[in-house]
Formats: structure tokens, C-alpha cells, sequence
């Protein structure tokens, strides 16, 4: 016994036994052989550890694989089914069925081919047997969802198969959980890859319109909220009939495209199932579903008219307004959102017809169709071009937009929160589109657009923004000003924008004011919100008129008698109204118009600027303007600079006129303005040294002696200075010497009676009395007159002989006695007699006996004596 202990004990033991005494060797050998037995022990217990743990893994791997499966299982479902957590439980449910029936057909899996086709003939015999048909279904499911089978190695893949599961929604319609079976294995059966492409198109189609029978009556029930007892909820069913109708739409779209083999099934789907069911649905699943239908069908002008009679796309905007309502906040990023924007863009992709439709009556208080129409819009004249013009000409888009805008302008303003509402993001959209509108018309179109609508303020803005940032545009309309009309549409913007900045009560004042806060919600640079800016590219386009027009008037019509051109840039705007709106933003005050503020010093820098170009051009037209408004400085101001360079040369007629209006303007302003007076005084100058007649006919017709007590002499004193600056005297002018002469002779006289004892004026004849200083300056300027005159006569020595006749006739008879022993006045052609030269001498002298302190008269009558002396 001892070596087998020793052979048995571990080696340290025995290397220790070799240390032990004799007397306790035996001791030693005793335990040695006790821990032996429990090492035996231990190690029947690990190799049973071992066999439990091997069991346990083979058991774990069992395991693995059916949760594999069944993941592929639900997988392959849930890609048919979608992907909500409803439709995932509804998958796993039908899985967990699905292998009860596989195992109780037994076999089937291993012998898929022969026990398929014997399961599908057995429904095919016994269509109406309910259980034939359930136990089919789940078969074919139970192997179609079956896990490890690869894409293209699909197990059941035969119209045999589809066409069974068809016949189970045909003839059980009415029975709900084999519908719901059956569905399902069509959902998973055609969202395999390669299944839609190897099936017949009539079986599909013949599926999809079954599909469609089924659901129809499904939406009362949701609507009642009713379901039957044992029976799957029928929104739950629902739901997968939507789905499978959204795997079959893709593949039969040629069939759908043909209007005469499939209105009747589009036509069903859309009056019968999305337009009933959007309004009855609360479970936004089931809402998405419809929705996601309606951008597969296809985009044909007929199918989509239908889609917008149906009322489909009125019932998508209720249910997407509902939701929004129950969950609040932003749902612009939701998946209903995006399906919804997906669907209305669908609708009305292409179809111009249906979007002016949309944006009039039919979705006008809609902001979300509405901005998706709007889009659409901007986006169809980037892929045809010509898409707006054609917009504008057969459907009247402008109208629509501009109506649209005044409802969502109401909308955003009474809205808590304008700057965040939806309406406020739709007219952002409408400015914008219809400034890409006015861009792609034609200039004609534009102008006949502002006529058709003169009382949008809208329209007025945008038309002269797009016109002032499109330079092509604005000189299409200058070049053009004689045919388009331009005038009187760009006047009466002008007008219609200043009408909208008078202070008013009632209705225009609460509308103008309105527009600025629509305006200014939008925030856009291009659209300022007060009504200047367009006022000024207005101005602007009419001084592009006018310098086209001063370019080219070289070649402009014939002027008639007057020197008026009556088809002149200046004569349209004129008449068409530009002067009012002018003298309202120069000076709102003299023209009895109250403005809500006063224009910015720019603005009337422009229209400064654009009423000088206009007098420039035509005088005409600055004597017109003056003539109506006599108290608007600046008219009277640039008129009289225009008139003093271009005299009126043309026109005898005008000229007088001027004169009579210059005349009675510098008595206005010469003590109020002296600064504008000046400036009449300096317009009479030019005319009355452009044509002589014109002073003779102001001194016959207003004669110094009619002059009022505090009438002012310039006038008079600056057409006699006229003469006395005159280079030469035409022959044609001859003539009118002895009138001129008379009339300063004339003029001599009254202005120094009353300051003469024998010329004195009789008491009470009302006579004015003139000054020295004011006699002076008159007598002065006739005798430089006349002696000038008398250097220039063209046939002397007419000057002469007139003055001494004219003379004469005013010289008092009585003292002819005292010029006896005066030598003879020179007679050269013998028509003066000695009476008369002497009574000439006579009236020069006692002239000079008034003002003997006057240096520059005195030599000037000193000259008249020599002459007239023949000295």
C-alpha cells in the first residue's frame, strides 16, 4: 500500500515525506491518501460541468437560429408593410401564425415546390371555403417570408400564388382577418425586387382593383368608428390595403396613364377611398398612407383634374390643418408635411390650368397649396420657357395673384403674431412671382397689365421695382414712348402712389396703410415698404423718356403753326398728367394737397430734376405749367430759367402770353421772392430782345401813365433797355420804327408829368405821379433808346422824324412863343415844318430842366438836340 500512496500523492508530498521522522511517516501516508480520493472527485464533477456546458451551446445555437429567422421574417414584412411600430407588431403577429401553420402542414418547407402548388390548387377548387383558403394563405406566407432566401431565389414567385391571394379579397370582402392575411402575404410577396417585373401587368391590375372594392366600404366603418367583434380593427386593415395599392400604383403606370382603360378605377380611388378617408381618419398613419397614393398616380392633366374635382386634395389640406391644430408647434419637417407637399406638387406639376384654378377661389385661404402652386410656378419657366407669358395671357395670373394677395395681406395683419403666421410666408412667394411675371412680359403687356388693374397697389409697386432694376425694360419703354402708351400708364402709377400718401379718412387711408405694413413684413430690399421709392422710378422712367425723346427729335414731326409738336415726349407726359403729380411733391401746400409726411429731399431733388428736363425740352410746356400754377415756385422758377434760353422763338403767340404772365408773376414776387422775381425780370429781358414788336406791344398795351400807385416800373424800364441792346435793325422790322419810336417818345413824357408846371395833370383825373428817382431811370433808358435807335435806322432819318412828330404832339403849345429865335430844325426830306421841330426842342429841354442833376440824361438829350438841330 504505501509506494501506490506514494505514486498517488503529488510530488511535492513526496519530496516532503523524505523530511518526516520515522515516527511519523505513518501519519503523513494516511492523509496523502485522503486528499487523493477527493482529487478523483473533483474531477467526475468538472467533466459533468463540461457535458452540461456543450449541451447549453448547442441549445444557445438552436436558439440563434430562430431569431434569425424570425428577424428575416419580420424584415421581409415590414419592408411591405412600411415601417410604422403598428405595422412592425402586425408583422411579428403574422410571423409567430405563419410558423404555427408551417408546422402543422409539416414537410412543407423541405418539399416548397410540390406542397405550394398542391396548397393552391386546393383554394383554386374551394374558393369559397374559409378554411381552405386561411390555411393556403398562411402557407404561402409562412414559406414567402421564410429566412435565408436570397433576392434572386425568391420561393414564391408565380402568378399562381398572386392570383389565388387576389381571389381571397374578391371573394371574401366581407371577412376581415383573411383579408388581413391575405394582404399581408400580397404586401410581402410584391415588395420582393424582381416580383412586380415578372408578373403579369393584368394580374396586378386586376390586384390593385381589388384591393380597391375591399377598401372602399372600410372608410364608412372608420368614419363610424365601428368594427366588427373578433375581427381586426379596420383602421389596422386599412392600413395595409393602403400599402399594398402603394407597391401596385408604380408598376402599372402605363395602364394608368391610359385615360380610357383606367378612369374608372383612378376615378374610385379618389372619389371613393383618399377624398372619403382623409376627412374620417385621426390616426396620422393611415393619413400618411393616403397621402403617399396620390403623388404614384400618374401626372396626366386628366388625372390630375380628377384629383383636384374629387375634393382629394381640398380633404389633404383639411387633414394636414387638423393635425397641425391637435399637435401644435412646427411641422414643416414631419413626414405627413413632406408627403402632403410631395402630393399638391404632384397635382399640380405641369398643369397651368389647375394652378390659376388652385389660386383663385378654390385654395385661396390654403396658405400651404397655395405656396406649393406658387413654387411650382417659379419653377415651370425654368424648365419651359415662355410658361409665365402664357400664364399671364390665357389664364390671367396677374388677377389671381393680385387677389390672393390682398386675402393673406388680411390674413398676416390681423394675425397676433404676423412676422411667424403662414400667410406671411405666402406673400413673400406672391411678390416674388409676380415680379418674375412682369420680368418675362412683353414691355406692351406690362403697360396694358397697369391698365387693366389701376387700383392695385401691388401691381403699381412691383410693375415700377421690376422696371427700375431691368435696365432692357425701361429703355424699351423710353424708345418706344410714342407707340406704348408709357405716358399716361407711368403718370397714372405716379399718381395712383402719391393718391395713397394724401391724408385721408375711411377706406384708401386704412388700405394705404395696410400695403406699407404688407410691404414691410416682407422685408425685401427690392420692395420697400413706403410708397417714395416707386414714385421716384416713376420719375425716372419719365426722364429716360424725355432724353430719348431730345436725342432723336431730329427726326420728329413737323410742328404746326404755334412751334407746338403735339406727339413730343414733353406734350404726352404733359397730358398725361405728370405736371400735378409734380407740383404735389414740390409744393403739396400751394396745390391744396395734404400729405401723411412730406417727401424726403431726395424725392423732390428727382422731381426738380425731371421738371427741368421737361420745361428744357419745350417752353411750351413751361408757359403751360406756369399759366395753371402761379403759386408753386418751383414751376414758376424753372419756367422762368427755361423761357430765358429758349425764348419761345417760334411761337409769336406764345411769346405775348409769356410776357403778359412773366409781367404779373414779377409783381407777385418781386417783394415777397426777390430772388424769383429777378428771375422773370430776367425771362422778359430775352423775349423782348428776340422780337421787338413784343416791346412795342407791351408799351401800347400797358402804358406807364395805367400803372397803379405801387405797380412797379421794371418791367417797363427793361423793355426800353431791350432796344438799346440791339446789334442792328433789319429791314423786315423797318416799319415798325415810327410805332416803336412814338411809344418811347410816349413813354418820355408820362414819365416826367406832374413834375413840369405847364404838363401838370388836372385834378382828379387819377393819374400816378412817379417819383424823381423812378422818372429818372425810365427817361434815362428811352433817350439811350432812342439815340441807339437812331445810330441802327436802317433808313435814316426816319428815327429822327418820328421822335420830333412824336415829340410835338405832347409839347405844350403855349410856349412855342419862346423858341422864336431857335435856329431851323434840318430838313432834309421837307416833311417837318418848323412848328414842329421846334416844339421837339422844346419838350427835350424842359426834360432836362427836371433831372439837371442827372449826368448821363443830361448828355443823352444833349445828343437828341445835336440831332435834332442838325448840330
Amino acid at each position: 500500500r504505501l509506494p501506490r500512496a506514494i505514486h498517488g500523492a503529488s510530488p511535492t508530498a513526496s519530496a516532503e515525506l523524505d523530511l518526516y521522522q520515522p515516527g511519523q511517516l505513518k501519519g503523513r501516508i494516511t492523509s496523502a491518501m485522503a486528499q487523493s480520493e477527493d482529487t478523483a472527485e473533483l474531477k467526475e464533477q468538472v467533466a459533468k460541468l463540461l457535458e452540461e456546458r456543450e449541451q447549453w451551446q448547442q441549445e444557445r445555437s438552436k436558439l440563434c437560429d430562430e431569431i434569425e429567422t424570425l428577424r428575416s421574417r419580420v424584415q421581409k414584412l415590414a419592408r411591405s408593410a412600411g415601417q410604422t411600430d403598428s405595422d412592425r407588431a402586425d408583422a411579428e403577429t403574422q410571423t409567430e401564425e405563419s410558423s404555427a401553420g408551417a408546422s402543422a402542414v409539416g414537410g412543407y418547407q423541405a418539399e416548397a415546390s410540390s406542397g405550394l402548388s398542391a396548397f393552391v390548387e386546393q383554394m383554386r377548387r374551394n374558393p369559397q371555403d374559409v378554411a381552405v383558403q386561411l390555411q393556403g394563405i398562411e402557407a404561402l406566407f409562412a414559406q414567402q417570408t421564410q429566412a435565408g432566401a436570397s433576392q434572386s431565389e425568391i420561393p414564391v414567385l408565380h402568378s399562381s400564388s398572386l392570383e389565388v391571394a387576389v381571389a381571397v379579397l374578391t371573394n371574401h370582402k366581407d371577412n376581415w382577418p383573411l383579408i388581413l392575411k391575405a394582404s399581408q402575404f400580397l404586401s410581402v410577396l410584391l415588395a420582393e425586387p424582381a416580383a412586380q417585373q415578372q408578373l403579369p401587368l393584368a394580374l396586378l391590375q386586376r390586384s390593385a382593383e381589388a384591393v380597391l372594392v375591399v377598401a372602399g366600404p372600410l372608410v364608412q366603418k372608420i368614419a363610424e368608428g365601428q368594427g366588427q367583434a373578433g375581427t381586426p380593427n379596420p383602421v389596422k386593415l386599412m392600413n395595409w390595403l393602403l400599402s399594398l395599392l402603394a407597391l401596385l400604383l408604380p408598376s402599372l403606370d402605363s395602364w394608368l396613364r391610359d385615360q380610357s382603360a383606367s378612369k374608372a378605377f383612378v376615378n374610385g380611388l379618389l372619389y371613393d377611398l383618399i377624398a372619403r378617408l382623409l376627412p374620417a381618419a385621426d390616426s396620422e398613419a393611415l393619413i400618411l398612407k393616403s397621402v403617399q397614393l396620390l403623388p404614384l398616380l400618374t401626372v396626366e392633366a386628366w388625372a390630375q383634374k380628377v384629383c383636384l374635382e374629387s375634393g382629394a386634395v381640398h380633404s389633404l389640406a383639411l387633414a394636414r390643418a387638423r393635425l397641425a391644430a391637435k399637435k401644435g408647434g412646427d411641422q414643416s419637417e414631419t413626414p405627413l408635411s413632406k408627403a402632403s407637399q410631395a402630393a399638391v406638387r404632384g397635382v399640380f406639376s405641369g398643369n397651368l390650368e389647375l394652378c390659376a384654378k388652385a389660386l383663385e377661389d378654390t385654395f385661396v385661404s390654403d396658405s400651404f397649396v397655395c405656396r406649393e402652386v406658387l413654387d411650382e410656378l417659379q419653377g415651370l419657366e425654368q424648365q419651359r420657357r415662355g410658361t409665365l407669358r402664357t400664364l399671364d395671357a390665357d389664364h390671367g395670373i396677374i388677377g389671381k395673384v393680385i387677389a390672393l394677395w390682398a386675402f393673406h395681406q388680411r390674413q398676416a395683419l390681423e394675425d397676433p403674431e404676423p412676422e411667424k403666421c403662414s400667410s406671411r410666408a405666402l406673400l413673400v412667394k406672391a411678390a416674388a412671382l409676380l415680379q418674375t411675371i412682369l420680368v418675362k412680359l412683353p414691355p406692351e403687356r406690362l403697360l396694358q397689365r397697369l391698365e387693366d388693374f389701376p387700383t392695385s397697389e401691388l401691381l403699381h409697386r412691383s410693375a415700377t421695382a421690376v422696371i427700375h432694376e431691368t435696365p432692357q425694360l425701361r429703355l424699351a419703354l423710353a424708345v418706344n414712348y410714342a407707340k406704348n402708351d408709357v405716358a399716361n400708364q407711368i403718370v397714372a402709377s405716379m399718381q395712383f402712389l402719391l393718391r395713397s400718401m394724401e391724408k385721408e379718412k375711411g377706406v384708401e387711408m386704412a388700405g394705404a396703410q395696410a400695403t406699407e405694413a404688407a410691404f414691410q413684413l416682407l422685408g425685401d430690399g427690392r420692395l420697400p415698404a413706403e410708397a417714395w421709392p416707386y414714385i421716384g422710378y416713376c420719375l425716372e422712367v419719365c426722364s429716360h423718356i424725355l432724353s430719348h425723346w431730345s436725342c432723336s427729335r431730329i427726326g420728329s414731326p413737323v410742328e404746326d403753326s404755334n412751334g407746338i409738336d403735339p406727339s413730343s415726349a414733353p406734350m404726352l407726359l404733359t397730358h398725361a398728367g405728370i405736371v400735378d403729380a409734380l407740383a404735389e411733391l414740390l409744393d403739396p401746400i400751394a396745390t391744396g394737397c395734404e400729405l401723411r409726411e412730406q417727401p424726403p429731399a431726395s424725392l423732390k431733388q428727382t422731381a426738380l430734376e425731371a421738371l427741368q428736363g421737361l420745361f428744357e425740352h419745350d417752353s411750351n410746356v413751361a408757359l403751360f405749367c406756369m399759366k395753371h400754377y402761379e403759386e408753386v415756385k418751383p414751376f414758376i422758377a424753372v419756367g422762368c430759367e427755361c423761357i430765358a434760353a429758349n425764348p419761345l422763338s417760334n411761337s409769336p403767340d406764345s411769346q405775348q402770353e409769356a410776357i403778359n404772365l412773366l409781367a404779373g408773376t414779377f409783381e407777385r414776387f418781386v417783394v415777397k421772392d426777390e430772388r424769383l422775381g429777378r428771375k422773370a425780370l430776367k425771362a422778359l429781358t430775352m423775349l423782348f430782345e428776340s422780337r421787338y414788336v413784343l416791346v412795342v406791344g407791351f408799351l401800347q398795351e400797358h402804358p406807364i401813365n395805367s400803372l397803379e400807385e405801387l405797380q412797379s416800373l421794371d418791367v417797363h424800364v427793361e423793355a426800353v433797355k431791350a432796344v438799346a441792346r440791339a446789334q442792328y435793325w433789319s429791314a423786315e422790322d423797318a416799319p415798325l420804327l415810327p410805332d416803336f419810336v412814338a411809344v418811347l417818345a410816349e413813354m418820355l413824357l408820362d414819365a416826367v408829368e406832374g413834375h413840369l408846371d405847364v404838363s401838370a395833370p388836372p385834378s382828379g383825373t387819377g393819374r400816378r405821379v412817379f417819383d424823381l428817382t423812378e422818372a429818372e431811370e425810365v427817361v434815362a433808358s428811352c433817350t439811350a433808346s432812342m439815340l441807339h435807335l437812331m445810330l441802327i435806322d436802317p433808313s435814316p432819318p426816319t428815327v429822327l422824324h418820328g421822335l420830333a412828330r412824336s415829340l410835338s404832339k405832347h409839347a405844350d403849345r403855349k410856349s412855342a412863343d419862346k423858341a422864336d429865335d431857335l435856329p431851323p430844325l434840318e430838313d432834309v426830306d421837307g416833311s417837318l415844318d418848323q412848328q414842329t421841330s421846334e416844339e421837339a426842342v422844346n419838350a427835350v429841354m424842359k426834360i432836362m430842366q427836371v433831372f439837371p442833376s442827372s449826368d448821363r440824361l443830361q448828355m443823352n438829350c444833349q445828343h437828341i438836340l445835336t440831332s435834332l438841330l442838325g448840330e
